[in-house]
């Protein structure tokens, strides 16, 4: 089946997402069977748009070792000593797991709040 004209609407939030996560617009476009040219004019008048973390402050990267125990998964950081972290993230300490949930992918790991 060939790509074709789709309502993109419905599916606002997802291209949100993937656009956020560096999806380019052909990848969205066979994701949804429509145009790359349909997603781009799409995220245009929606005003979807790849924020960039770095030049807004909010962005640190440290290096990580993943270790694996009895109780799960364990990421080894110095991310603590971040400002972000400190900023962003600390208050998430110890809390239950319905305000973090983890999206693994092939390439990356991430970690977004639920609340």
């Amino acid at each position: 089946m060939g790509n074709r004209r789709v309502a993109l609407k419905p599916h606002a939030a997802r291209i949100q997402r993937w656009v956020e996560e560096g999806r380019g617009d052909d990848w969205i476009a066979q994701e949804l069977n429509t145009t790359p040219s349909s997603v781009q004019s799409f995220r245009s008048r929606n005003s979807i748009y790849r924020r960039d973390p770095v030049r807004r402050g909010r962005l640190s990267e440290h290096p990580v070792v993943l270790d694996e125990n009895e109780a799960g998964i364990v990421l080894i950081t110095d991310a603590r000593e971040s400002e972000v972290f400190a900023n962003e993230w600390r208050g998430y300490l110890h809390r239950g797991p319905e305000d973090l949930q983890i999206i693994v992918t092939r390439d990356r790991i991430y970690l977004e709040k639920v609340r």
